[in-house]
Parts: C-alpha cells; structure tokens; sequence
C-alpha cells in the first residue's frame, strides 16, 4: 500500500496532475474505489490536492492544516521505529531531554531505556506513557491547549516551564520540509513552541521521514543550521542531503 501511495504521489507530482482514470490505469490489479482511497488519504496528509476527476500535485501554501495524528499513528510504522531506534544512543543518563509531538517521536518514547532522565514533552500521550512505563524518568507536560490533530499542548502556559527548564537534548518533529521554507510545521502555536525549545536546547535532532521533503506547511520553525542531527531514511534525494551537509547537518538514515 505505501509502494502504490508513493508511485501515485509521485507521478502526480512528476506530472502536475492526473485524472483518476489516468491513475488507476497505472495498477490495473487495483479497483478505481481503492485508488480513489489511496487519493484520499494523501489528500489528508497534505502530499496532494483531490480535484474534480482527478489530483493535482500538491503548491505551496495549501494544507494549512497537519494530518490527524490517528491517521498517521499506524502509517510506516515499522520505518518510524527504525528512525527511533536510531535516536536512542544519544541519550544517556541523568540528562533533560525534550520530546516533540508525534507519531515517530512516540515511538522513540516508547523505545527509551528507563533511566534517570528529566523528560518535558508537548504530547499528552508520551507523557501518560513515561508516567505508567518508565519509572525512573521524571516527566513534565507543557502547559497549553490540546491540539485534538496533533495532541500537542502548545499556546498559553506553554512557555513559562520552558524558561525555567533547561534542555540538554531536543528530539523534535516537522511535518514539512524544503530548502525555501525550512522545517514547517501546520500551526502556529506550536510553531512558537518549537522555536522556544530551540532556542533552549544544547543539541537537537530531528526525526523526519523523507515523504516530508518538499512539503512546506505554513509555519517555519527551524531552517538547517538550527538542526544538529537530521534522522530520516533512505529516499532523501542525495542533492537535499548534500547541502544539508554544507549546513553542519548529520544526516543518519535508515531503510526505507
């Protein structure tokens, strides 16, 4: 399905647009109904924009929204532990560490090895998952609204515990990235959490798919000399990770 969602994304944006006819003869052991479902999800995502008869590739300035996060919470999710796992040898012990929202990221709490670790997450879910599961760790919530797409608490309240904390590693998340806009994200109020988590932090690494590159949400939060350590997979175009390179950026990948 991922195969046959990525080929769609692709030769919608190879081409500007298709119509679903156009589209649907590119897997002609597919049904109409399950392509028409596979455009809807990357609809969803933001990767694309459904059109009367078909889609066209996705411009900038649109989707000014992130994806429900139960949409994405079972999408790659064997790639997204692969990427976590990767991020754990850079913790160690007796550490403050923040931990972004998201699907990835929660699996990177998940993995975390319970040990003597200050962790301030801006997701309901990570926290109520360090709190039960790793008793060693001491976790904070920022303060803030819930964002029921993301579940993220950002906004009011959310930046006095960042003043009084400090962060010896940030593990963040961006729902988008290009060399124009930078690491994006869909909201601005927690585009103004990030920026003060980065502003705090000593080290930052950032977790992100490749299916993000190109993708520009309306708010940038970070552009690459920010970033330390970007951990994607394997489809980053090798041009995009050339210059991040140039940048200072360590890129590490996993399979795809």
């Amino acid at each position: 399905m991922t195969e046959r969602r990525d080929a769609l994304r692709a030769y919608i944006d190879e081409h500007g647009a298709a119509s679903t006819g156009e589209l649907c003869a590119l897997f002609p052991d597919r049904s109409p109904m399950t392509i028409r479902r596979d455009l809807g999800y990357l609809a969803r995502i933001g990767a694309i924009t459904r059109t009367h008869g078909g889609a066209r590739a996705f411009r900038r300035g649109e989707g000014q929204h992130e994806s429900f996060y139960y949409e994405r919470e079972n999408e790659n999710t064997a790639l997204k532990r692969r990427m976590a796992a990767l991020a754990i040898p850079f913790v160690e012990a007796r550490r403050s560490l923040f931990i972004d929202s998201g699907s990835t990221t929660m699996i990177f709490a998940q993995l975390l090895p319970d040990k003597d670790l200050t962790i301030l997450t801006s997701a309901p879910n990570i926290a109520l998952h360090i709190a039960t599961q790793k008793p060693t760790c001491s976790v904070l919530l920022t303060g803030g609204a819930v964002n029921r797409n993301t579940l993220s608490c950002s906004g009011y309240g959310s930046a006095e515990i960042l003043q009084s904390l400090n962060i010896d590693i940030a593990f963040m998340g961006a729902s988008g990235f290009s060399e124009a806009g930078g690491f994006t994200a869909g909201e601005h109020a927690e585009c103004i959490l990030k920026r003060l988590v980065l502003g705090k932090a000593e080290r930052v690494i950032l977790l992100m798919d490749s299916s993000k590159i190109g993708r520009n949400m309306p708010y940038t939060f970070a552009r690459a000399p920010e970033i330390h350590i970007l951990i994607t997979d394997t489809g980053l175009p090798a041009s995009i990770e050339e210059r991040l390179q140039e940048k200072g950026v360590q890129v590490i990948k996993a399979e795809r």
